[in-house]
């Protein structure tokens, strides 16, 4: 251990810390949570159902008070509940830390938490090329994505695939912080229309598919249909008005969801390919197979 500067004041953190390949079934609270570590790693680990048995505020992995955290390869599906009960969550103090090549789906309380802690620092954190698919929360202020809290600082969410079936969801939600930037990635909403409920943060070259509204300050909106393989496959067919559309993110990682090289320009969303494979009937992937690795 180690004195640090982590949000405000100085609290002794954790060095070095790994969570690996572990799986997590039927959690009743949080499945996977760092706390008050820097430069921690939680890689290829699957959790299958979290907040199972409470009505408090939980997630599937997610970071209190840390720096310099990776997340990536995990998958999170099954959670329960409509507070913060999200796969993914950003929460208290955090800088620098690294949400990517994340699947998070069928979650009940949505895909991703962004909420800076009252009185506390959160900085400079990316959300980069994760998919999430069917994700929700019904109970507003919350979304499949849920900005809340105070608001963060130099966050950015880029060239993620967002896609629900839940009509009654936003994909986007904000009770009035900001600092959050989204940039380069696909919002596909039910087949009937999901809203985006955030007149707050900041939207750049991200692909709407039947989202109303679509953000008036995205200048480089697309709007059509991304043209996705199959309903739990969201790879781009050919015809996906996504390849080459997107901006450079710089210093923005150099392989997509998928382990595609990313082209100058990119694509939205999470997939880098070119989008020029068949229309595949591709089966809902079993848990665990992309994680493994």
């Amino acid at each position: 251990m180690r004195l640090h500067e982590a949000g405000t004041g100085r609290h002794y953190l954790v060095d070095g810390v790994s969570v690996h390949h572990n799986t997590v079934r039927d959690a009743g609270g949080d499945g996977i949570v760092v706390q008050n570590a820097v430069g921690a790693r939680v890689e290829h680990n699957l959790v299958d159902g979290f907040n199972t048995r409470s009505g408090g505020y939980n997630a599937g992995i997610r970071a209190w008070s840390s720096d310099a955290v990776r997340y990536q390869f995990n998958e999170v599906t099954g959670g329960h509940g409509t507070r913060d009960s999200m796969a993914y969550d950003l929460d208290g103090g955090n800088n620098g830390n690294v949400y990517q090549y994340n699947y998070s789906h069928d979650n009940e309380g949505g895909f991703l938490l962004i909420c800076n802690g009252a009185g506390m620092i959160s900085d400079r954190n990316t959300v980069r090329y994760n998919v999430s698919v069917n994700d929700r929360n019904t109970t507003a202020p919350y979304g499949v994505i849920s900005v809340v809290c105070a608001p963060a600082t130099r966050t950015l969410v880029h060239h993620n695939t967002v896609t629900t079936n839940a009509p009654d969801t936003a994909v986007v939600s904000s009770n009035g912080p900001g600092g959050v930037t989204f940039r380069d990635n696909i919002f596909a909403g039910a087949a009937a229309g999901s809203p985006l409920a955030d007149a707050h943060n900041t939207y750049d070259h991200n692909l709407y598919a039947r989202i109303s509204p679509v953000p008036a300050t995205d200048a480089g909106a697309v709007r059509g249909d991304p043209r996705f393989l199959a309903p739990y496959d969201v790879r781009l067919r050919a015809g996906s008005p996504a390849p080459g559309a997107g901006v450079p993110v710089p210093g923005g990682g150099d392989r997509d969801f998928y382990g595609n090289p990313v082209p100058d320009p990119p694509n939205l969303g999470g997939d880098q390919g070119r989008g020029s494979r068949p229309n595949l009937v591709v089966p809902r992937p079993q848990l665990g197979n992309y994680l493994r690795a």
